[in-house]
């Protein structure tokens, strides 16, 4: 909870950690990023177009899906937050990371082999089983998430060592992104359900490898052992979870740093589980060629997350996290019209050049909203947040199950159907940059209009907590 000396106070200002540390707690960036992407992509095309569960009852199924996260993830965080006689050996998040990290990393598997069957039930089978398994899944994600996002802020505590780990993690979380749209067009084949068992196997080891290399950077120190211990004295007055909820009201500047993560969240997952859309009917090329947009948003995003790490200091965190809002909002347009791979390619290459920033500068906001937080309520409860930030990823996808549903059902578009109507053709093509187009400038013009943490506000709030001890 404090750092308890003024040399420790000292350091807090600087690198406390080795670089390895560094290294190693920012693999949880891809842990995070690599199945998401797979799910994002690929479960409601999987469903529509593999398995032919009716569009309606995906829809149905991923809006129960959300109401379900919205008790899941800030429950899960706020009981993660509650001091347990675990925290004294292991800490305060290092079990639940370990516990609910490894599950997490093979579940996915569940999702993707839902029972063959020839029954007049079949549909209510599918759906169950779709609807049971994404749930289950994503209560790993959330119990995972939550307290390896929640760990950051406690355990890295300067500008400094955020910045760094920042700028090893995303990176790291760009190219899981990439991976996980680059690497399962090579299992998979349009129309065979068994190529997607194959791909999810590789997928989930490949995640859990980068767990294991996760685990040592998520160790909490003996010190921070000791603050979650001093943390037993506040069990009395540590808030409810609905006072909580309830004090969230008066957090301007998180709930508008909420809606923009919300609103990109929906850019990414939107966009990604487009693609198996866009290139089988819009391009009329197999799976494989998935593989050059993917790329073309890999180079893109590595290449602005190279330069945003050397100009960070100079337009600070508010308005490196905005500047890719406005990006994407101009270079969505052109791609509306296009209907050639190389295109896309270049495109989205552009695209992923401007909203790396907001990749880069996501954690750094969501810490200086978290010291924020904490300094008006002087209590460390990062878990509960944290939790609310997971369900704004979770509702990206009801709103991408929702899109998907509605230009679906009212431009015609039939999975069963090789050659679609242009109508249908082109409701692909709003879908695919037309609705992010308007996200991202909604959310762009609210995030400019309330988010007021300034560089000088930000340090004057770090300088407080130092003060508290907190």
């Amino acid at each position: 909870m404090n750092l308890s000396n003024k040399g420790m106070s000292m350091i807090s200002e600087e690198i406390q950690y080795s670089s390895k540390i560094h290294v190693s707690f920012a693999f949880g960036y891809f842990v995070r990023s690599f199945l998401f992407t797979v799910f994002a992509a690929r479960v409601f095309a999987f469903y529509e177009n593999e398995v032919r569960l009716n569009v309606t009852l995906v829809l149905i199924g991923y809006v129960i899906y959300g109401v379900w996260n919205m008790i899941n993830d800030p429950l899960l965080g706020w009981i993660s937050d509650k001091p347990n006689r675990f925290w004294k050996k292991y800490g305060r998040r290092f079990p639940w990371i370990v516990a609910m990290g490894v599950p997490y990393c093979f579940f996915i598997i569940l999702v993707f082999i839902p029972p063959a069957l020839n029954i007049d039930m079949y549909s209510v089978v599918i759906f169950i089983w779709f609807l049971v398994t994404i749930c289950l899944y994503d209560a790993f994600y959330s119990g995972w998430m939550t307290n390896y996002y929640s760990l950051f802020p406690d355990k890295f505590r300067s500008d400094k060592e955020r910045r760094k780990i920042a700028g090893i993690g995303s990176p790291l979380g760009l190219i899981a992104s990439a991976l996980g749209t680059l690497l399962p067009p090579l299992f998979i084949e349009y129309g065979n359900k068994q190529s997607y068992l194959m791909a999810m196997i590789v997928m989930s080891f490949i995640s859990f490898g980068a767990f294991v290399i996760s685990v040592p950077g998520s160790r909490e120190t003996e010190e921070m052992k000791q603050r979650a211990m001093e943390f037993e004295r506040e069990k009395e007055t540590m808030e409810s979870f609905l006072e909580v909820l309830k004090r969230l009201r008066h957090q301007k500047n998180f709930l508008a740093y909420l809606v923009a993560y919300l609103f990109f969240h929906s850019l990414t997952t939107i966009m990604l589980a487009s693609i198996p859309y866009v290139v089988p009917y819009i391009l009329r090329l197999p799976a494989t060629f998935e593989i050059a947009l993917s790329a073309g948003l890999l180079i893109g995003q590595l290449a602005g997350i190279a330069l945003w790490i050397k100009v960070i200091n100079k337009l600070g965190h508010r308005k490196l996290f905005m500047l890719g809002f406005f990006w994407a909002a101009i270079v969505l347009f052109p791609m509306i019209f296009l209907n050639n791979l190389v295109l896309y390619s270049i495109f989205i290459a552009i695209l992923g050049f401007g909203v790396s920033s907001i990749y880069y500068g996501n954690q750094l906001i969501f810490s200086d909203c978290i010291d924020e937080i904490i300094l008006e309520s002087e209590i460390r409860q990062e878990g509960v947040f944290l939790g609310i930030r997971t369900f704004m990823v979770r509702l990206s996808i009801i709103i991408q199950a929702v899109v998907f549903w509605a230009i679906h059902i009212t431009t015609g578009f039939d999975p069963a159907v090789q050659i679609q109507t242009e109508l249908a053709l082109w409701g692909l093509r709003l879908q695919f940059a037309l609705v992010p187009l308007i996200l991202m400038l909604i959310a762009g013009i609210l995030f400019w209009y309330f988010y007021d943490l300034t560089p000088e506000k930000v340090a004057e709030n770090k300088e407080k907590l130092k003060k508290l001890n907190l």
